[in-house]
């Protein structure tokens, strides 16, 4: 499993947090020991502009780690620009399952693309997207989500429970395990959110994630990048 430290940016900038700038912070990310970096354009899941894009592709080429962008993606063809200019991966937001047709696009992407299943009580929930994908996402059950995710051949699903992110109660364990169970070992699984501690770590490695974004945990100074690496290798 590979510890993936998460960089919000909105207005060009850190969000939250004043200093230092972000391309500064992914390059402490890696000093610090991060193989991989999860750069956030705020303003692309707010708004549907991606307003960020520049800054967060110069982290990118600076950090020289691959890094994933999110923020509410939804066109593969926005998608495909993000990957020539660097990025070595793209989630898309769960609001592309508003529309049958945009999976089988997103297969085309293989590995570097990554479907979100962001779950609320059960239920899709997107936090990003055209409002019209939103409108008929919102609400589609999270399991026949992730099953038409396979189905139409998607290789990788971010699965986060929004509920719970941002509040430090946990990581979605027991929906990484649901979701597992109808999609098999065909499909990478990534999570992300409620991280508190290394126990937290520790018990995500045993479930066999591919990797775990962790932002606030870090910025907290909860625990290092180090000795999170460290709890995978005891888990």
């Amino acid at each position: 499993m590979v510890i993936v430290p998460s960089l919000d940016v909105r207005g060009g900038r850190l969000a939250n947090a004043p200093a230092p700038t972000v391309v500064e912070r992914a390059r402490q990310l890696v000093r610090d020991g991060a193989t991989e970096l999860h750069l956030v354009d705020l303003d692309g899941a707010e708004t549907g502009v991606f307003a960020n894009l520049e800054v967060l592709a110069e982290a990118a080429r600076a950090a020289a780690v691959p890094c994933r962008l999110a923020g509410g993606m939804c066109e593969v063809s926005r998608a495909r620009e993000a990957l020539e200019r660097g990025f070595a991966g793209v989630l898309f937001s769960s609001a592309v399952f508003g529309d049958d047709d945009l999976l089988p696009a997103i297969t085309s992407l293989g590995e570097r693309a990554i479907v979100e299943i962001e779950a609320r009580d059960g239920f899709l929930a997107p936090r990003g997207g055209g409002r019209a994908l939103v409108e008929v996402a919102t609400g589609r059950g999270v399991l026949a989500s992730a099953r038409a995710a396979r189905q139409a051949g998607v290789r990788a699903l971010y699965v986060i429970d929004v509920g719970r992110e941002g509040g430090m109660s946990g990581p979605p364990i027991a929906l990484v395990e649901a979701v597992r169970a109808v999609v098999g070992d065909d499909v990478v699984l990534h999570t992300g959110g409620g991280v508190r501690d290394l126990d937290d770590v520790r018990a995500l490695a045993a479930h066999g994630v591919a990797s775990v974004v962790v932002g606030r945990a870090l910025s907290e100074g909860r625990f290092t990048l180090r000795e999170a690496q460290r709890a995978i290798v005891q888990a």
